[in-house]
């Protein structure tokens, strides 16, 4: 019993280090007011039309779900150039889709919150243009040529809807008054 014992608090005095050091770090998504939803991508036009999926369809699904989350999210093209001081990120959704002979569809999801910035990584002192990545989920569906637009909107809400809980949660608390 005593030996558990001594081998547990050994253990944890190890592990206070790095739970130390973790605490400094904000979370990802911890102060944005701005979540800019881009363009779908989809990078085989052709298949993504015989699966029946559109850039705009993608974009207005994702706009409908993400409205009424708390997440403060703007089409592209609705969004103006970004306000001095106001933390923006980009909320990139692509679908890569292929079509096959036997009338089925297969598409890669996926949902990204990024930005680029600016940044200096040593030991260069030269700063460089970075993709820093603050969220990111992906998935695969498969469905037939008549029903896989459905399927594709169905896992971009559930997507958005997981998307907007983090953000949600990576909020600082509001003090009372």
């Amino acid at each position: 019993m005593k030996r558990r014992l001594l081998a547990c608090l050994t253990f944890a005095v190890l592990l206070l280090p790095s739970i130390t050091y973790a605490q400094g770090a904000a979370p990802e998504l911890y102060g944005v007011k701005q979540v800019i939803i881009e363009p779908a991508r989809l990078p085989d036009a052709k298949a993504a039309d015989t699966c029946g999926l559109s850039e705009h369809h993608i974009t207005k699904t994702l706009a409908a779900a993400l409205e009424g989350t708390g997440v403060p999210a703007i089409p592209a093209a609705e969004a103006g150039p970004p306000p001095l001081g106001v933390a923006r990120i980009d909320l990139v959704p692509l679908v890569y889709s292929r079509a096959d002979d036997e009338l089925n569809c297969t598409s890669w999801i996926s949902l990204t919150a990024q930005n680029r910035v600016n940044a200096q990584i040593p030991p260069v002192t030269t700063l460089r243009s970075v993709t820093v990545v603050y969220w990111r989920q992906s998935t695969m569906a498969v469905g037939s040529q008549t029903t896989h637009a459905g399927l594709v909107d169905s896992v971009l809400k559930k997507m958005a809807a997981q998307f907007a809980q983090q953000y949600r949660v990576d909020q600082p608390p509001t003090l009372p008054k």
